[in-house]
């Protein structure tokens, strides 16, 4: 066994260990290097889809997440159903694109030019839309929860059955626009311009409307449970039905509006003026109406249990079968049997 050199045998071993963990540090690095590749292709073929979307204008489906598309010309692109999460399409002319179902999550449209634009069920959800322009857009369906909306226009828009929860409309125009069905639960609608808008069956809960205008806005069977509608223009609006259970109505004004069957019940209408307003069978019970003016109001068959009417004029109310604050019943003004 003089043959048998073990010194030799243990370099053999050595050797052994070497291969193997040479071999793994290949396979590791060529792991790395396909991926490289991988991302390079990905990164590639996105920049010539870019390219080709801003020649042709049409990109159906597309991966276009956090594209750069700021200023681009897209107007009647056709972006059905493509994403674009956190892409920079600021200041772009959108207008009479076709984005309906696209997915624009957390994506900067700030000043973009959406008008005419169809944006049925798209996602928008933490979208920047600030001083952006949507004048006749489409966007029924459309989620917009926790998006920035300030300064936005939307004059004649379809936002019907849209959600809007939380968003941010400061000063944002909805002139004429359908929001019937819409979801605004605690949304910032502060100096809002909502003349002549439809929000029949709206959410409205907890939302802050303070110095908006919603002068001849219809909102039957709307919910503006706990709503801050303080200093308000509400002239000739429709409340019929509608929840305004604890609102807040201070100063607002209501003149001329249709607030029959209404709950008003724990609202707030300290200041408010209701001059010729028609509150018929609306419940006002522990209803704070201190200071109002209700000149000619209607009050037929409403409820004023546990009413604050302290320094209330009422010479000139409307009573029929009206319960005053003390539960007594008030029929000074039903017609003659």
């Amino acid at each position: 066994m003089a043959f048998l050199n073990l010194p030799n045998l243990n370099r053999l071993k050595l050797d052994h260990r070497d291969l193997r963990a040479f071999a793994i540090l290949t396979l590791f690095f060529g792991f790395l290097a396909g991926v490289a590749g991988v991302v390079i292709s990905s990164r590639m073929a996105k920049a010539n889809r870019v390219n080709e979307l801003l020649v042709s204008r049409i990109c159906l489906e597309c991966d276009l997440d956090r594209t750069d598309l700021e200023k681009a010309n897209l107007e009647r692109a056709e972006l059905k159903d493509t994403t674009l999460r956190e892409s920079n399409l600021s200041q772009a002319n959108l207008k009479k694109a076709n984005l309906n179902r696209a997915i624009l999550s957390a994506a900067n449209l700030s000043r973009a030019n959406l008008n005419d634009a169809k944006l049925d069920e798209a996602i928008l959800n933490q979208v920047d839309l600030t001083e952006a322009s949507l004048n006749g857009a489409d966007l029924g369906g459309a989620y917009l929860g926790d998006a920035i909306l300030k300064n936005a226009q939307f004059v004649n828009a379809d936002l019907s059955d849209a959600n809007l929860a939380r968003a941010n409309l400061y000063q944002t125009n909805l002139r004429d626009a359908d929001l019937g069905d819409v979801n605004l639960s605690r949304a910032d609608l502060q100096l809002a311009d909502l003349r002549r808008t439809d929000l029949g069956g709206s959410d409205l809960d907890n939302a802050n409307l303070a110095n908006a205008n919603l002068a001849r806005a219809n909102l039957p069977r709307s919910d503006l449970n706990h709503a801050n509608l303080t200093r308000a223009n509400l002239q000739d609006a429709n409340f019929g039905s509608a929840n305004l259970s604890l609102t807040d109505l201070s100063n607002a004004d209501l003149s001329r509006a249709y607030l029959g069957e209404a709950d008003l019940s724990g609202a707030n209408l300290s200041g408010a003026i209701l001059v010729t307003t028609n509150l018929a069978k609306a419940d006002l019970t522990n209803a704070s109406l201190v200071g109002a003016d209700l000149s000619g109001v209607n009050l037929r068959r409403a409820d004023l249990t546990g009413a604050n009417l302290s320094g209330v004029d009422l010479s000139t109310a409307k009573f029929c079968k009206t319960k005053m604050p003390d539960e007594s019943i008030d029929n000074r003004d039903c017609a003659p049997s």
